[in-house]
């Protein structure tokens, strides 16, 4: 009789280890794929939810309005005096006055301690006048606010506004639905930044509500047109550092502070020692008018 050949007949459940393996290793990258899906940058949450208005009556008349838990004016620049902020956060202010729910007092809270860009305007005593401090002194003698006045007196740029702002107030009072005031030539990287830092998810605090951020553009003024062509390229730059790089890589608030700690030319221990002891780039005069350094009257 005929003979076989022995490897027709190879046992099947040879094959059902490999089976078993490509099926798990399936399983594994949709496991992962899920994964990555669901870190997908959390600001951009925030960001569909934000809303934008670019007139008074609109703003006052709409949902928003009644349910603001404070108003949060971002600083600008150098004051020429203690009550004379840059004309352009003068109208930050005057925008903020004209938004305030005075039945509830709404709470205000003015941005910034200084910019890189420019020297702090100092007391007779030699100490320095904080942008928000000259923001709120313009808030109180021009528009009579002096109940829920608060000041952040700690950022040098817009990223340090909006984390400061978050983590010294917003979360440990619980505002949480916020209006965000500054003018159109800020407001693009304004809102990527504001977007991103109040985006971000606390994962400590599992019954806080999100934010719910609305903006409302002030217009441009005081400044010269070669004023705002400089900024405004200063700020197209920024902008697409934020939303290419930062915000992406960014997402949670103990990287965001390892990054203002480590990294950030502003905050970070051995750049500003070093910063200490140099000549800083040179600035062109039309960039410099948009920080508060001689803006046009």
């Amino acid at each position: 009789h005929m003979v076989t050949p022995r490897r027709l007949f190879r046992p099947q459940q040879k094959r059902e280890p490999i089976f078993l393996a490509t099926i798990l290793g399936i399983v594994f990258i949709l496991f992962v794929c899920l994964r990555i899906s669901a870190m997908a940058p959390i600001s951009r949450a925030a960001a569909k939810k934000s809303k934008m208005y670019t007139n008074l009556q609109d703003l006052t008349n709409s949902n928003e309005y009644n349910d603001f838990d404070a108003i949060l004016v971002l600083g600008g620049g150098v004051p020429l005096s203690l009550y004379e902020p840059p004309l352009y956060v003068q109208q930050r202010c005057d925008d903020a006055a004209a938004i305030r729910n005075n039945a509830k007092e709404t709470p205000i809270l003015t941005l910034s301690a200084g910019t890189a860009h420019l020297p702090q305007l100092l007391t007779k005593d030699g100490l320095p006048v904080w942008e928000s401090t000259s923001s709120a002194a313009y808030l109180q003698r021009t528009h009579q606010i002096h109940t829920n006045l608060y000041l952040e007196t700690t950022s040098y740029d817009t990223i340090g506004n909006a984390f400061f702002a978050r983590t010294n107030h917003a979360d440990i009072v619980g505002w949480r639905n916020l209006c965000i005031i500054t003018n159109e030539f800020h407001m693009d990287r304004t809102k990527a930044i504001f977007d991103w830092i109040f985006g971000i998810v606390d994962d400590t605090k599992k019954t806080s509500r999100p934010y719910q951020l609305t903006y409302f553009v002030s217009p441009n003024v005081g400044l010269t047109d070669d004023a705002l062509q400089a900024r405004r390229m200063h700020e197209q730059k920024s902008t697409k550092t934020i939303l290419q790089n930062l915000a992406p890589q960014y997402q949670t608030l103990p990287d965001v502070y390892k990054f203002i700690n480590e990294h950030h030319d502003l905050y970070t221990a051995d750049k500003l020692i070093s910063g200490a002891t140099q000549v800083n780039a040179a600035r062109s005069d039309a960039l410099k008018a948009s920080y508060g350094g001689g803006a046009a009257k």
